[in-house]
Order: C-alpha cells, then structure tokens, then sequence
C-alpha cells in the first residue's frame, strides 16, 4: 500500500472522530510583538513558523534596519486603533523598546489589556536595556507593575547591574510546567557560561531557569540569578527574560546555539494563554523541525524543477505529485492545531519521506534534460569540427580548390 495511502486512512479516523465529537479547532494565538527593529524580526520568524500563532510586528527603538521616521509611520499605521482591536492579542512581546513612540493612551491600553483580560506578556533584557535613556522610561511607566522584575531594586544594585556571568541551570522540581525543563540535559551542556543584565524576581515569581555565580549575587538566592521567570499578575501571565533575542540564548552564534529556542518560546505563548503544554515536548521539537526542514526541501525541490523545465524537460507528473505531498503536510498542520502531535509527527515525517523520492526523481529529469542538451551541444560542435576538418583537409591536402597561378610574359 502506498504510503500516501495508508497516511489517509491513519488520519481520517481522527479528523472524523474530532467532527463527531463536536470539538472545535482552537484558532490561532495572535501575537503582538513590538521592540528594536531586529529583535522584532527574530521574534516574528518564529511566530510566523509555528503553525499555532499568528503574529503582529510594530518595531518601536531604531537599530540598522529601521529609522526613527519609519517606527513613527509604522505605529500610525498597524498599532491597533482600538482598545478592542488590542484586545484581539492574546500575547504581547516587548522586546526592548524606546517608549518614546508609544502614546500615554497606547500604554493605557497594554495595561489595562493585561489586567482586566486573561493575556500573556513578556519582556526582555530585564529591565529593557543597559542605558538609562531606555530603562528610566521603563521605570517610571504603568506597564512595569504588570511584569514580575523588580525594576528599582535591579536599577538601585548598579555594582551588580550587569549581573554575574555563569554557568546556566533548568530547573527540573516536578511542581514546575514543562516549558522547558525536559530540554535541560540538552541545554545546559551548551550554556556553560552565560551572563545579561541582572533580575530581581518580585515576590511569588516561578523561576524556571537561573545562571550560578560564587559572589552571592542573586535573589531571591543569592549566588542564582534569574534568567527566565513568570508570575500571575492580576487575569494575565507574564515572563520576564534576562536577556535578549540576539543573544545565543534565543539566536545562536558561530559557537553556541540553542536548538529548542522556539520550543520554549511557544512554550510560553502557549502556557500563558493557557493552551495544553505537549507531554512529549521531545516530539514536538522534531515535529517543528520536520515541517521546517519540508518547507527547505520543498524550495530546493522546485528550484530544481524550475532548472529541468528551462531544458525542455516534462515538470508537470512531478508537480502533481508535489500536490499531493503538500496535502499530506497540510494533514499534519490540521492535526498539530488540533493538538495530535503524534499524528502530525507520523504525516509530516511520511511527507519528508515521500520528498525524498520526488527528489531522487527530479534529479534524474534534470540529468535527462541535460543529456539531450549535452548530445545536442556535442553533435553541434563535432559537426563544426569536422566540417572545419573537411575543408582544411581540402585546401591544404588535397589542394582541390587550390589553382595554380599563372605568370604572365612581358610585353
């Protein structure tokens, strides 16, 4: 039985028995991520990936891709005009922002959005920023009371401001979601050395990650600084991160990477907005890493094709074919919405599998392509040299155009 066969009949019990039942598709998580220009866009790939949230980037601090005037006709433009419309986000990211762009009434409505409403929230780099232009704003501004740093106790410690720098620690208690503690024997080999600005955790703060240090700095134990924490403030529940999306906690360098950075991530969208946390977070990184790894293949795939047809070659059985391998992706995303990650994991992995050979194909088309164009570029050259050969061979061998010149007498 083909396997896009048997993948049918695996998952259209399932998606049968979920009509049945009466059970709705929970929609996608909306996400409003604000903050410097590429933090934002690091940010958004990852919402604009994960198949359960749906994001919207207002960048508000300039960097090297964005400009002052551009954050101001970005705000005018895609900030929702309307409390309600704000309402719509059930996520908001603050990933170090200039809140120099954002009006008193837009502030008002962040607020208020985390307080009366059941919402999730983080912010990062602890306090904002190192420089005091960004976190004194921070300070001073109603929305800090909704996050679970305690800005002026980070602020007031200016000898340990920048924090310790020091090996990082996943909490493992069992009392603990699992965010991110079933990646900790992964993480923490990487991680052996880690620092950031320095956190307070406000009283009763969940800690899920720490970095240790031997000078006692830390709180609510000293020698542990908090790296990622959260609290249940009011209706909503918010994180504080100490770092920053560039940093190779979250973005990866030539030497250090976290491949479960957006696992956590959604991780915490999910939890906050009180979706079910996965009971194999394992799985569903390979689930994650399965779709992202068809949507690469997939790209090659039809590069190559886009190569074979510009040589004559017949794409259109591997297109259809592709069709029906992008089905049996779209059968796993329906399945990931409706929390069957083994389901999805089995029709995203029989999906790379089916690629696989589509490949193989369409490397063999491209290879019969070119051997018509290789045949038809040699005969074309064989037939210059040889007719290049016959006519040297006659004038200068056989001299059968050649005549001889005549010498004419004298008058």
């Amino acid at each position: 039985m083909p396997a896009g066969t048997r993948l049918v009949l695996l998952v259209l019990p399932i998606l049968l028995l979920s009509s049945v039942c009466g059970q709705q598709r929970p929609g996608k998580i909306k996400v409003f991520v604000t903050g410097t220009g590429y933090h934002v866009t690091i940010a958004t790939q990852w919402f604009i990936v994960e198949p359960t949230t749906d994001p919207l980037a207002v960048p508000t601090r300039t960097d090297n891709t964005v400009t002052s005037e551009d954050i101001g006709r970005y705000m005018r433009i895609y900030f929702p005009r309307s409390f309600e419309k704000l309402l719509e986000y059930e996520f908001i990211v603050l990933a170090d922002v200039d809140l120099s762009y954002f009006t008193p009434l837009q502030l008002s409505w962040l607020y208020d959005s985390l307080k009366d409403h059941p919402k999730g929230g983080v912010v990062t780099r602890s306090v904002m920023s190192a420089v005091s232009s960004y976190y004194e704003p921070w300070r001073n501004c109603i929305l800090s009371a909704a996050f679970p740093n305690d800005v002026d106790a980070v602020i007031k410690d200016d000898k340990n401001f920048q924090g310790i720098a020091g090996p990082l620690v996943v909490r493992d208690d069992p009392s603990l979601p699992d965010i991110m503690k079933s990646f900790k024997a992964q993480i923490e080999p990487i991680f052996t050395s880690y620092g950031g600005v320095n956190t307070v955790p406000r009283p009763g703060s969940t800690i899920l990650s720490y970095t240790k240090n031997d000078q006692g700095v830390g709180s609510p134990v000293p020698g542990q600084i908090a790296h990622i924490f959260y609290w249940t403030w009011n209706r909503s529940t918010t994180f504080i991160f100490r770092d920053m999306f560039t940093n190779d906690f979250w973005h990866g360098s030539a030497s250090r990477w976290n491949p479960f950075a957006l696992d956590i991530m959604v991780n915490v969208v999910w939890f906050s907005a009180g979706r079910t946390l996965p009971d194999d977070p394992l799985k569903v990184h390979a689930l994650r890493w399965g779709l992202s790894t068809f949507r690469l293949r997939k790209s090659i795939l039809q590069g190559l094709l886009d190569f074979a047809e510009k040589f004559g070659a017949d794409t259109s059985g591997a297109y259809r074919r592709l069709e029906t391998v992008e089905e049996m992706v779209k059968q796993s995303h329906d399945l990931y919405m409706d929390e069957q990650f083994d389901g999805a994991h089995e029709a995203v992995m029989a999906s790379i599998e089916r690629l696989r050979e589509l490949e193989d194909d369409a490397m063999a088309l491209k290879k019969r392509a070119l051997m018509w164009t290789y045949i038809t570029e040699w005969l074309a050259t064989a037939g210059t040299l040889m007719l290049t050969g016959l006519l040297l061979w006659s004038l200068m061998v056989r001299r059968t155009l050649y005549k001889e010149v005549g010498i004419t007498s004298a008058s």
